[in-house]
């Protein structure tokens, strides 16, 4: 993944057979688990102890057309609305103004929308579906569209995964290559098996270049690939980043990963609070251990130099402090950026951008910091629910907001995908939350059982 100028398509995701002892599996625990199932006051563990407004589940079409292969798949932690049927087409009518939104009622609005009732010049024309500008001290929403719209993050995911993952390791600790970190699809830092890496050495090579290979070894480093997941998960919880799914710690496209603006502007302002990450995401290169391998005589060659691929601060924005770039084929363009001057930081979060990410970027800032004082706030970006300290031990997936996310993403080519972990045991705290879970189930079944129905009509054809 990769800024303006560093374009690379990347694969969509292969949907992989299911056994028929998986199929018994899953039927088995529908039929035991449903008809137990009772309202009790118990509290899954990455919600909230007082329930809070999230948004209304958003669609995002792409193309703005959906095909039969677009189609979202039911699971525990992303479920279609109860109001969409597998074969309709979605569209963003479940959102209204008079629904909960969470940061605020405008920021459920269509299309692009700022108060400027305080004097503030017009807002400039961006070519991306959604964004969102915001002050990252105070939480002032200042403009935004379409923010809760659900699209593929791209590396902009990187930023979670750093997130969660810099409290947790030693800068000076070390490991070693990993074949999977290796051959990792995508943009790299230069990561090969069997050579010693310092995991500062790692968290560069995730954050400059944006190296998929240096997510993988951060996440073996730290536990397993899965588990780094679950717990990334869980600090977008905690975040109140309650659209945001992760599926590996890379970003690239991956059947249910999604996020929002709203979320990714979240994730990005809790990321620049934390010097460590700033001393990354701000850095222009920084050295890197030469892939090739070592020379005749035994001796390392000498490090390689890797780049930053955010021209905010490539280009010495005034005032740029990062954050992170973004590029799939089925993302397209994703940027998170954020900006400081005199006592103002500012963060915007971008998705689906149609023209250069940080010209982009700049419009919004510029016209964010040449108007202060006379921008009055649509919104606010809500406060984390707690520390953020991951505490995830085992590879188990957090319970998703009350409110899911459906979203229909364009693509269908093979990728690496990380399985996804089972769920933990869930206790449901209310009859709202139990229909939810269980509307996922079923239409999960319904996926399934209409698979097996395909691929014996398909075995009966050949």
């Amino acid at each position: 993944m990769s800024g303006a100028g560093h374009a690379q398509t990347y694969h969509g995701e292969v949907m992989t057979p299911l056994s028929r002892r998986g199929i018994a599996a899953v039927l088995g625990v529908a039929i035991g688990v449903l008809p137990a199932v009772t309202p009790s006051a118990v509290t899954p563990s990455a919600m909230a102890a007082d329930p809070t407004p999230v948004p209304a589940p958003l669609v995002d079409l792409g193309d703005d057309t959906a095909s039969p292969s677009d189609s979202p798949s039911a699971s525990p932690t992303s479920s279609l609305p109860s109001s969409l049927s597998e074969n309709s087409t979605p569209s963003n009518s479940a959102l209204s103004p008079a629904s909960d939104v969470l940061g605020g009622s405008q920021l459920g609005k269509r299309g692009a929308v700022a108060d400027l009732s305080a004097g503030a010049a017009k807002l400039p024309k961006v070519k991306a579906r959604t964004w969102l500008l915001a002050d990252a001290t105070t939480g002032e929403v200042l403009a935004a569209k379409n923010p809760h719209k659900a699209r593929r993050p791209a590396s902009t995911l990187k930023t979670l995964t750093a997130l969660t993952l810099l409290p947790q390791l030693d800068p000076d600790d070390t490991w070693t290559g990993t074949a999977r970190a290796q051959n990792t699809y995508g943009s790299k830092a230069g990561i090969r098996k069997g050579r010693e890496y310092t995991i500062d050495e790692l968290f560069a090579g995730l954050l400059l270049p944006s190296g998929n290979d240096a997510a993988i070894a951060l996440a073996q480093a730290h536990s397993t690939v899965s588990t780094t997941v679950a717990e990334m998960n869980q600090v977008a919880r905690d975040l109140q980043a309650y659209n945001t799914t992760a599926k590996n710690p890379s970003g690239l496209d991956a059947k249910g990963q999604f996020s929002t603006a709203y979320d990714l502007a979240l994730i990005g302002r809790a990321a620049i609070a934390r010097d460590d990450f700033l001393t990354y995401a701000g850095a222009k290169n920084a050295e890197f251990p030469n892939p090739r391998k070592p020379k005749k005589n035994g001796k390392e060659r000498k490090p390689i130099t890797i780049y930053n691929q955010n021209d905010l601060v490539m280009e010495n924005y005034r005032g740029a402090i990062g954050v992170k770039t973004g590029y799939t084929s089925q993302a397209g363009r994703t940027f998170i950026g954020a900006a400081q001057r005199g006592n103002t930081r500012l963060i915007v979060s971008l998705m689906g951008i149609r023209e250069p990410s940080d010209e982009a970027a700049r419009k919004l800032l510029n016209w964010g910091f040449q108007n202060q004082g006379q921008i009055l706030p649509i919104g606010e970006l809500v406060s984390p629910l707690s520390t953020m300290e991951p505490t995830v031990a085992e590879e188990t997936v957090i319970p998703a907001a009350p409110t899911p996310v459906a979203t229909t993403v364009r693509g269908s080519a093979p990728q690496e995908i990380v399985a996804e972990p089972e769920l933990s045991s869930l206790s449901p705290t209310s009859w709202g939350w139990l229909t939810v879970f269980t509307v996922a189930l079923v239409l999960a079944l319904v996926s399934l059982i209409r698979r097996i129905v395909t691929r014996k009509q398909r075995r009966a054809l050949t």
